[in-house]
């Protein structure tokens, strides 16, 4: 039984009102995106509207509880682009609109990982599923007796619209604003305005829109008998309790050899090798040591699988929690590492995300522990972790990457803090316009230490910045792009360059 059976409506009718808000939708799209330079505040709408369009068209079978959470999650998403439009924003926007249409009109049906796999698919299978959906209707509509028949219905329909265009012409010659308003519904207008491409964006969006016009129910699971009761085994030579258990004395050796060097070396203060400096030794181990301990991380999960040596063994527990406390110090060393080859390099976009990335490994190894001391499940584990990254996804969306990064450098650089390394201004402005109000600041403490002016194609950057936003259309408005804006408007010369005799020359 399908939606189709369902409907109280006729198939043709049922499809052509789902067509009608598909055309909608399209419509939108179209005012939002086409002929436009940008996006901003029109991709909230859009999405906005693509949820609205999900309740209306489809029954809404989740509980109260659920449509709150579900909506509450999309609003949140959506304001990741209100601040600004990222890739990371857009992938949460769209991921939570995905997810809402999922859950609010199938309930918690399944594991999340199952819902979030069939939301994720829903931009793909619009093309098959309005061709579908045409031709089933069509075959169930013949199928069935029809009280009235088409050629009626349409002869019906002579009459009123003959009245209305005659109508509609008196009052044109009689009303001087009537009379305007048929002249701009002129379709030869309409024509002007079409484009293959247009056409094609129309046929892109309205293939996007369709599943979330007509969600279709998710196949029932075919039905299996209950597993036996696990019951602890050997797995063999391979990974049996006696290869985990060597493994992990090996590794725990060769582990606290690593760390000790770490200790000796980063944090004791330890002479390193003649020709070796600090930012190089950080530098060649940051990246490797955290894919040692993610490999560490899935080796854990192996021998504390439900069922493996770790449950025949009492040796095994703890060497896993010793290892998993030296891979934990292993993330805090690279941490370190990288903290040391800033202060030697400055700091760039690449590495706050590696900073990040590394406090969200160690957060996972610290979900290990937990588990394994209050005999957690694995479905705890992955929904932890999972809950964890989309946290951290999700306020990465509102850091404001070049901005930090490049306040870090100019409040650390050589020019105006006197510790090295020197400002690498090409980088700073490569950043784009958000890294204009450190460059001010620079430029400030710079004159003020050295009485120079800028050179003049760094200040040529800052007038091509403020020229970037000072004029946006709404539909490309960001709360972040706002807060510029008004910093340019607040400081339109920002660090004004000296005059020649203030300068001395």
């Amino acid at each position: 039984m399908n939606e189709f059976s369902l409907s109280l409506l006729p198939p043709m009718q049922w499809l052509a009102r789902r067509l009608f808000l598909a055309a909608a939708a399209t419509a939108l799209a179209d005012w939002l995106f086409v002929d436009r330079a940008g996006v901003g505040l029109s991709l909230t709408l859009f999405l906005a509207a693509i949820g609205l369009l999900t309740i209306v068209a489809n029954p809404v079978r989740a509980n109260m509880r659920l449509r709150i959470a579900a909506a509450a999650a999309l609003i949140l998403a959506l304001l990741a682009i209100v601040e600004d439009v990222s890739w990371l924003s857009l992938l949460v926007a769209t991921g939570a609109t995905l997810m809402f249409a999922q859950v609010t009109t199938f309930g918690d049906r399944g594991v999340w990982p199952s819902q979030l796999r069939r939301a994720c698919s829903l931009p793909f299978v619009g093309p098959f599923w309005l061709i579908g959906d045409i031709l089933r209707a069509r075959r169930l509509s013949r199928s069935r007796r029809k009280t009235v028949r088409p050629a009626g219905t349409l002869i019906a329909w002579i009459a009123p619209v003959g009245l209305l265009l005659i109508f509609l012409s008196l009052f044109a010659m009689a009303n001087p604003v009537i009379d305007e308003w048929v002249r701009l519904l002129d379709p030869r207008r309409g024509f002007e305005l079409i484009s293959t491409m247009r056409i094609l964006f129309w046929l892109i969006i309205a293939c996007l829109v369709w599943p979330f016009v007509h969600l279709h129910r998710p196949r029932e699971p075919a039905q299996r008998k209950a597993p036996a009761p696990a019951t602890p085994k050997d797995d063999g030579a391979l990974l049996g309790a006696d290869a985990v258990l060597r493994s992990l004395v090996l590794c725990n050796a060769l582990f606290a050899v690593q760390t000790s060097l770490d200790v000796a070396y980063l944090w004791g203060g330890l002479a390193l090798p003649h020709g070796l400096t600090y930012a190089a030794y950080a530098h060649h181990g940051a990246y490797p040591l955290m894919a040692t301990a993610l490999l560490a991380a899935g080796f854990v999960l192996v021998a504390m699988r439900s069922g493996g040596p770790a449950e025949t063994s009492r040796h095994i527990k703890p060497l896993v929690l010793v290892f998993v406390a030296q891979n934990f110090m292993l993330v805090l060393s690279s941490l370190f590492r990288t903290g040391l080859y800033v202060d030697a390099y400055s700091l760039s976009e690449l590495r706050l995300a590696a900073m990040i990335w590394m406090g969200l490994v160690a957060v996972g190894l610290a979900l290990i522990t937990v588990q394994i001391a209050a005999r957690k499940s694995n479905k705890w584990l992955l929904d932890a972790n999972a809950l964890a990254l989309a946290a951290t996804l999700y306020l990465c969306c509102f850091l404001n990457f070049p901005h930090i990064v490049a306040s870090y450098n100019v409040a650390h650089c050589l020019e105006t803090s006197g510790a090295r390394p020197a400002l690498d201004i090409d980088y700073l402005l490569s950043l784009g316009p958000h890294a204009i109000p450190a460059y001010d600041r620079f430029v400030r403490l710079h004159a003020e230490r050295t009485g120079r002016s800028p050179p003049r194609e760094e200040s040529f950057a800052r007038v091509s910045a403020r020229a970037a936003v000072s004029d946006i259309e709404w539909r490309r408005w960001t709360f972040r792009g706002w807060r510029l804006k008004r910093y340019f408007d607040t400081n339109p010369q920002g660090a004004a360059p000296m005059s020649d005799d203030a300068s001395g020359k």
